[in-house]
């Protein structure tokens, strides 16, 4: 194992991995592999992690990537397809994975990137969801960031299932960005008793946001005009993404989250959720792969 611009190290109580790499610095918790931090050199924090974030045993860490799995938000507003797999009662929100320990097994770097390969330790799933079903996530950081969520279905049963990695993006101020590409594209207001609807135009956040997009394009944009950028967000195997910002009002509610956080952050989250969940074949293997780039002005 090569671990040339990698460290681990402990905050409070969680083990993670540090890197510093010539081309990008960030920060993963091994607790659900969560990338919680990737700045690009010279360049402004690319994801967002909260000032108020709690590094704490079986607790998600509000920022960076979580991992979403294998139901996105509250399991009961998921298909029926997806819950058919699910036991009954109460259930967390967002799965199994994302406040509990992976395993890193193995990393490399080069001059240009540092390669990190994580795997869930354990394929023993409460019933009636199947057995045999294995899941691992890989990070490439460097000057962009890929990362590519694979379930690998060794049961003897097609599984249903919704998944997202749920990446919270750092902004300058929420009211100099415009998320772009998903113009006249349907999305689900959750916040409008599920209505569906479309805009021509691109999205500008000035109250709470909270909408699943469906049959998304490869690339979403979020252009922030105070930073002079624009994150490029491409996700070749997402059927649906997920905008959210809290705004005011609901930012005052959450936890690890400052009051004037919204200001600082927006949600978009690539994935298959709602009716774009996934059907995985037994002895077959699906991705969720995503590349974010930094595009600025010459």
């Amino acid at each position: 194992m090569d671990i040339n611009y990698v460290t681990l190290c402990q905050i409070d109580e969680l083990m993670c991995l540090r890197v510093d790499h010539p081309q990008a610095k960030a920060l993963i918790a091994l607790q659900g592999a969560q990338l919680l931090e990737y700045t690009p050199t010279g360049e402004q924090p690319v994801i967002w992690l909260s000032e108020l974030a709690e590094f704490k045993k079986g607790k998600s860490i509000r920022g960076g990537i979580p991992i979403c799995w294998p139901w996105f938000g509250d399991a009961r507003k998921n298909p029926e397809s997806v819950q058919k797999h699910l036991p009954k009662g109460a259930l967390p929100a967002h799965g199994w994975v994302r406040d509990k320990p992976w395993l890193l097994e193995w990393a490399a770097s080069d001059e240009e990137r540092v390669h990190l390969r994580f795997r869930f330790p354990t394929n023993i799933w409460p019933a009636p969801f199947p057995n045999g079903v294995e899941l691992s996530v890989e990070m490439r950081i460097g000057t962009t960031l890929q990362m590519c969520l694979t379930t690998n279905n060794q049961s003897d049963q097609t599984v249903n299932f919704s998944q997202a990695l749920h990446s919270y993006f750092a902004i300058s101020d929420v009211g100099s960005v415009q998320i772009g590409n998903l113009e006249g594209v349907t999305y689900i207001d959750t916040l409008d008793d599920w209505q569906e609807n479309s805009s021509d135009t691109p999205l500008a956040i000035g109250e709470e946001v909270d909408r699943i997009y469906v049959d998304t394009p490869k690339v979403i944009t979020i252009a922030d005009s105070r930073w002079q950028r624009t994150i490029q967000l491409t996700s070749p195997d997402a059927k649906s993404a997920v905008v959210w910002n809290p705004w005011i009002e609901k930012s005052k509610r959450l936890g690890q989250f400052a009051d004037d956080a919204y200001e600082r952050m927006v949600c978009v989250e690539s994935g298959n959720t709602a009716n774009k969940s996934l059907l995985l074949r037994e002895q077959a293997a699906g991705h969720l792969r995503i590349n974010v780039g930094l595009r600025c002005p010459d």
